[in-house]
């Protein structure tokens, strides 16, 4: 592997130098914090301060932004060692994104932070955002600039992107791949065609005999008379 630096565009020295410059603004520079300054009641000049980095402020937005980072310099170190990246979205769409998302994420903090100043006698307080985070700033919006052009070069648009995006979500959602027709392979039917095919005629059943009707029992015989009809003899007396 030949690693050439004369091969990086100015697209990608874009990129590379903002995100070197936001790795170090995000470590080594101070994004927040306060500071008391003023004549305390004894007449003692006292000043105090306190400030954190990025990296120490910010601990759920950091991660973004340090993946913005190593995706961005893996995008400029494989340019220069002339070494193609397998993957189904090309990686000037993924450090533009990264780039823009970085961006948004420090201009919400910068809108949204806690600040505010005191003062009492000869005595001020003041806390709030410092320099650092408005240089972040400018880092991730190079990196988002330089991401784009990189995208020119390659001939990728952003209707390319969206079209391409929409192209995968259409894929998600249709009936092949699990969405809300539930079929697992089945295409769309025929225009005419019916859904389900006709169930086949059922078999004729054998004729059934009708059941024979129950024997009817003999008229029971009046008392006085014989099964046959005549006088019932009378019982023999003992000699």
């Amino acid at each position: 592997m030949s690693f050439d630096i004369s091969r990086l565009r100015r697209a990608e020295r874009i990129v590379g130098g903002g995100a070197i410059a936001l790795f170090i603004f995000m470590f080594f520079f101070k994004w927040f914090g306060g500071s008391v300054s003023g004549a305390l009641p004894g007449g003692n000049v006292s000043g105090a301060s306190s400030s954190s980095t990025g990296w120490d402020t910010f601990t759920n937005s950091r991660w973004v932004w340090l993946i913005t980072i190593i995706v961005s310099l893996g995008a400029v170190i494989a340019v220069a060692a002339a070494r193609r990246i397998e993957s189904p979205v090309q990686p000037s769409v993924v450090v533009t994104a990264l780039g823009a998302l970085s961006a948004v994420l420090i201009f919400y903090r910068i809108v949204h932070h806690p600040s505010g100043s005191v003062s009492f006698g000869g005595v001020h307080a003041s806390y709030g955002i410092k320099i650092g985070i408005w240089l972040g700033l400018i880092a991730a919006l190079a990196i988002t600039y330089g991401g784009y052009l990189m995208m020119q070069a390659e001939g990728t648009s952003l209707a390319d992107v969206r079209e391409r995006a929409g192209g995968a979500f259409s894929g998600i959602t249709a009936p092949g791949g699990g969405g809300p027709s539930g079929g697992s392979g089945a295409g769309t039917a025929a225009p005419g065609a019916s859904s389900a095919e006709p169930a086949a005629p059922a078999a004729p059943s054998a004729p059934v005999a009708p059941e024979a009707p129950p024997p009817i029992p003999p008229p029971a015989s009046p008392p006085g008379e014989a099964a046959g009809g005549g006088p019932v003899p009378p019982p023999a007396q003992a000699g």
